[in-house]
């Protein structure tokens, strides 16, 4: 967010906005896409950016195999070339509304040298100095230095930050909000991008439609959120944004109804006892899985225990398999689990539901839980090729309402972070963004400090 910036930028809403291109035209029925670079654009070593040098850019992504499955768009390009000075064209095989937010993939030059407000200067250890950028093109930053800090201890961070030794931490614990506020520390809350998903390997646990449809009737969302986020999050019910501008608030989601679920569940075979008891002396239940979780993720923790409570009520057993952080991701990369307690990113746009929940047989990309739905692959084929808003809006309510019938996921709920700043600095905040993003707008509210220090 400090150095490095792409063509475009995405919106809270999910719309695309202009970001080092200055605007944009599609040409030959959504076949070509023309895009104006700003002039006087420079990255931090003092090359100009030129269309040439963000064709070469991109030509590097592109080349790159892992970029398919992140940016979708990378295999309906045909070619890349500038025309001119500050002219991009990119070629087509089919249109692709996933290209514009594509396109905010960062442009740099080698390690870390690109064209934002801030430019790396010193690397040392894990600590991180950036120097402002005279030459942004945006304008210079207030603030002339910001150190890039960690702390291994919430507890060190706090001391450091009530003494002056540090003017920011990035990333707030919901729980521990109330303990900071006073007269000398300001708190910012944004909405993340990310949701708390219980997610199934369809490999190694089929449950039905019906099933799954159950388990989130039996989820109460507003009390988990209360509980283990301690009110910082938003209830969900699926995978798509609720925010975008396409969303259709019209569809009603999932209602906490245990009696529901109770009934699906019977409906199903999973009578109490269905699940008989095994070897530890563990009752019988209508349905006993394996949940797999981080062992040092203490927010993950919370909610594990509330949802593992509230499934108990109807029945549900789920047990816990705590590991490393390391053993889980590749176990979670190499699909060897039953279910998942994970923290997720899915907004703001449409193209992270559809790297995660399109079809696994169709597209090798991130879909590592193996969800299959015929419609649901169709609707996402549209989302990507559309030309209009129209049908962009279309596709995506049927998604919606296809997912409450075919439900992917038990989806628990957004979360929020929070930022904290000292108040010698007045913080520029935009709807729905990290502050941190404006942090080369930051102004010394009272006295003249020139560096900001963050955890």
């Amino acid at each position: 967010m400090l150095a490095l910036e792409g063509l475009t930028q995405v919106n809270a809403d999910g719309r695309v906005v202009p970001r080092i291109a200055e605007r944009w035209q599609w040409e030959h029925g959504g076949l070509v896409l023309r895009v104006f670079v700003r002039p006087r654009v420079k990255f931090h070593n003092g090359t100009p950016l030129t269309a040439a040098v963000a064709a070469e850019v991109l030509e590097r992504v592109i080349s790159r195999p892992s970029n398919r499955a992140l940016y979708p768009s990378v295999s309906d390009i045909t070619e890349v070339h500038a025309e001119g000075e500050l002219q991009l064209v990119i070629r087509l095989s089919q249109p692709s509304t996933f290209l514009l937010e594509d396109l905010s993939v960062p442009l740099q030059l080698g390690d870390s040298v690109g064209t934002g407000p801030y430019r790396v200067t010193k690397r040392q250890g894990s600590e991180i100095t950036l120097e402002r950028f005279n030459e942004y093109y945006l304008g210079k930053p207030s603030i002339d230095r910001v150190v890039l800090r960690p702390f291994d201890a919430l507890r060190t961070t706090w001391s450091s930050l009530l003494r002056g030794e540090v003017d920011s931490v990035t990333d707030i614990p919901p729980e521990s909000v109330e303990f900071i506020r006073n007269e000398e520390i300001q708190t910012i809350s944004f909405p993340r991008w990310y949701q708390f998903v219980l997610a199934f390997n369809f490999d190694n646990l089929s449950l039905s439609p019906r099933v799954r449809r159950a388990l989130n009737l039996a989820v109460d969302r507003q009390a988990l959120t209360k509980s283990a986020l301690k009110g910082y999050g938003t209830p969900s019910t699926g995978p798509l944004w609720p925010r975008h501008w396409a969303y259709d608030n019209t569809v009603q989601p999932f209602s906490f109804d245990p009696a529901a679920a109770v009934a699906l569940f019977d409906a199903a075979g999973l009578s109490k006892g269905s699940a008989k008891s095994v070897a530890g002396g563990l009752p019988g239940a209508r349905l006993r899985f394996t949940c797999l979780v981080p062992s040092t993720f203490s927010v993950l923790e919370r909610l594990g225990l509330e949802l593992q409570r509230q499934l108990y009520e109807v029945g549900i057993d789920m047990q816990f398999e705590a590991v490393s952080l390391d053993e889980y991701l590749a176990r979670l990369s190499a699909g060897k689990f039953e279910a998942v307690l994970v923290d997720m990113i899915s907004g703001p746009s449409l193209v992270r539901p559809y790297i995660f929940w399109r079809s696994k047989k169709a597209y090798k990309g991130l879909n590592v839980f193996g969800y299959e739905n015929a419609e649901a692959e169709r609707q996402f084929q549209t989302v990507r090729t559309a030309t209009s808003e129209a049908a962009i809006r279309s596709a995506t309510s049927r998604l919606e309402r296809l997912f409450l019938d075919d439900p992917p996921a038990v989806f628990l709920a957004w979360s929020e972070r929070a930022r904290v700043v000292r108040r010698e600095f007045r913080v520029v905040q935009e709807p729905g963004r990290d502050p941190i993003s404006t942090l080369w707008r930051w102004t010394p509210s009272s006295t003249p400090v020139q560096t900001a220090s963050l955890r």
